[in-house]
């Protein structure tokens, strides 16, 4: 468990999916994550391919969510293959050793509990020997959160999230 000003990081439980989806359904309305409205579902949060996945609690509520994701397979995203050589490039690590940070939301209501997810999530990927990475739409406010606490974008990439095109961020974590 990781602890900052109140927050505390545990593992997701399954049980948490319907505190979460709330959350995530905020999310979307404000700050267009995800950016398809059909991706407000329980299995978005929780696909069977993750790494890993917390949750955010403060005062016994859980207020966040991040989770860990290998690199996607080309066939299932046809963006991935590119992602995925151009972090390697940028990282020195062949892709089974990457962690794509994803489903990654707050409800906004913790002031801290958004830096604290992300560095759980940083933490956890270099524990487990892996390097920790993003994709981020380049028109969200998302972008300079992650900018300011040291993620380098390092390309873009095309992706295809339902009917939208995105030339997304490609983002490295910082070192330590």
């Amino acid at each position: 468990m990781f602890a900052t000003s109140g927050i505390h990081v545990r593992p997701r439980r399954h049980s948490d999916l319907t505190t979460l989806l709330p959350i995530l359904q905020r999310a979307h309305e404000t700050h267009r994550y995800p950016v398809r409205a059909a991706a407000v579902r329980a299995d978005w949060l929780s696909p069977p391919h993750e790494l890993a996945a917390w949750v955010a609690e403060y005062d016994d509520a859980v207020v966040g969510h991040v989770a860990l994701h290998p690199t996607a397979a080309p066939e299932a995203d046809p963006g991935a293959d590119d992602a995925s050589a151009q972090w390697q490039r940028a990282t020195g690590v062949a892709a089974d050793r990457l962690a794509v940070v994803s489903r990654f939301v707050t409800d906004g209501s913790v002031p801290g509990s958004g830096t604290t997810l992300l560095a759980h999530a940083i933490d956890a990927a270099r524990d487990a020997g892996r390097v920790a990475v993003l994709l981020v739409d380049p028109s969200s406010a998302a972008l300079g959160f992650y900018r300011r606490r040291g993620w380098r974008q390092i390309g873009t990439s095309a992706q295809q999230w339902g009917e939208y095109r995105v030339d997304a961020a490609l983002m490295v974590a910082p070192a330590r």
